[in-house]
């Protein structure tokens, strides 16, 4: 079974509208969340979708789901404090209904509305061929990386080599559960979970990388909210004016 764990526990701190947090913005009359569910309700390799949402908002997902017809969701669960603790409790609870450490988990953040068919293929083919498999995009720009205001010729990075890691991350469920229980035994001696993928990683894993070019961009600030306004006026056009 192919299981995608959608994260929508946020509150949205960095919006800086005060009122409801992003995932639950609309624009051109549907929320955000809503754009994002759609792409894995018509996913045809992704057999149901949890959704992981902050505690106060449960039954205005539900609401949503019936309004816009999403049939995929199995379950609606309550966040973490934290991104990480949301993702290990939609793990977990995939966990407690699977038997098969082979089932895949595609893990993907609920403010992500543009993903594209074609990587949620991947991220599936590339998991349960090697276990794991998180999406990248590749960089445009030149990279230094330094710690400090001063940088040598080896903190220069090439663009070819050089990704920024976006969403989703997916994996085979026994060996992220397995990943995750180790971290957890190493956290006593300070790890700090900050990401899936990272977590795989520590745990011995080879991370898996799939490859995007497209505008999956994650919805942050007021700027991010705007550009993905225009970007769906933009698809909308396509089909208008046949593009």
């Amino acid at each position: 079974m192919n299981s995608a764990i959608v994260l929508a526990a946020g509150v949205g701190q960095r919006m800086r509208n005060g009122g409801l947090p992003k995932q639950f913005l609309k624009l051109m009359g549907k929320p955000i969340i809503i754009y994002t569910l759609e792409k894995f309700e018509e996913s045809e390799e992704i057999d149901q979708v949890i959704v992981v949402c902050h505690g106060s908002y449960t039954e205005y997902m539900q609401k949503l789901l019936q309004v816009y017809q999403i049939r995929k969701v199995s379950q609606i669960i309550v966040g973490g404090s934290d991104r990480q603790s949301s993702v290990q409790r939609g793990l977990e609870v995939l966990a407690e209904n699977s038997d098969n450490g082979d089932d895949i988990a595609v893990i993907h953040d609920g403010v992500r509305p543009l993903i594209d068919q074609s990587v949620i293929r991947e991220n599936i083919r590339v998991a349960r061929q090697y276990g794991c498999a998180v999406t990248v995009h590749p960089v445009t720009e030149s990279v230094v990386i330094t710690e400090s205001e001063e940088a040598e010729i080896a903190d220069f990075q090439k663009r070819a080599a050089t990704y920024s890691m976006t969403a989703p991350q997916s994996f085979r469920l026994g060996e992220i559960m397995d990943a995750y229980k180790k971290a957890g035994e190493e956290k006593k001696a300070g790890f700090p979970l900050l990401d899936a993928a990272m977590v795989y990683a520590q745990a011995g894993g080879r991370v898996h990388l799939v490859k995007e070019q497209g505008t999956n961009i994650k919805i942050t600030t007021p700027e991010d909210f705007y550009f993905l306004k225009a970007l769906l006026e933009l698809e909308e056009n396509k089909y208008i004016f046949g593009l």
